[in-house]
């Protein structure tokens, strides 16, 4: 709780510029650190191990380098989020497990068929969005519907929560935010919400990869 109070207090003082920057990579290496010293000597510890590897790798490319490196960096966060897909099918059996990765399946492809249709060349950073947000709420709602690590559940859900302010900053991108009250009412937040989620989100999940988060 005093990481998060802390975490939350920095982001108030410094919204933003290089001090935040590196606070902001530092973290994430925490977390992987931690991971690497308390995580459960299991496949479940593995797979969270090799995806906050992931995430440490697509921070480097989108918050460690001064120029944001969006193709190698969401290419990453796509991997990352596949390792947290197949951790969270490990908890699942059956029936479940076969319904959770049909969704996975049909999301994806409603998505991609979304993305190759909105911006009709084909933009791979759209097309990637799109497999990254198809495992990223399929992931979110079946830690729901299969509880069974509360740290790990809460950790995917602030981790969504940041991927929407991501979505509403860099919408002014393609759209005209004036068109839509609720993304420009995101966008012009003072306050760095996606930091706000996100870091929490990391510390959750590298708690999670000790194995004791609230399992049963």
């Amino acid at each position: 709780m005093a990481g998060l109070c802390l975490c939350a207090l920095f982001l108030l003082i410094y919204p933003g510029g290089e001090l935040c920057r590196l606070f902001e990579y530092a973290l994430v290496i925490l977390c992987f650190a931690f991971a690497c010293g308390h995580r459960s000597e299991t496949l479940d510890g593995l797979l969270s191990l090799l995806a906050l590897l992931c995430t440490a790798g697509a921070d480097f490319f989108l918050v460690a380098l001064k120029e944001e490196q969006w193709l190698p960096g969401l290419s990453l966060f796509c991997v990352a989020q596949l390792f947290w897909a197949l951790r969270l099918l490990r908890m699942e059996a059956g029936r479940r497990r076969f319904v959770h990765g049909l969704t996975w399946a049909l999301t994806c492809g409603t998505l991609l068929v979304v993305a190759v249709i909105a911006v009709r060349g084909g933009d791979p950073v759209l097309l990637l969005s799109a497999v990254y947000v198809s495992l990223l709420l399929t992931t979110v709602l079946f830690s729901w519907l299969t509880p069974r690590n509360l740290l790990f559940t809460l950790g995917m859900t602030l981790f969504l929560g940041c991927d929407l302010f991501v979505a509403a900053n860099n919408a002014v991108l393609y759209l005209d935010l004036d068109a839509f009250p609720l993304l420009k009412a995101l966008h012009d937040i003072p306050f760095n919400m996606m930091w706000a989620f996100y870091g929490p989100s990391q510390m959750l999940l590298a708690l999670s990869s000790a194995g004791d988060g609230g399992e049963r």
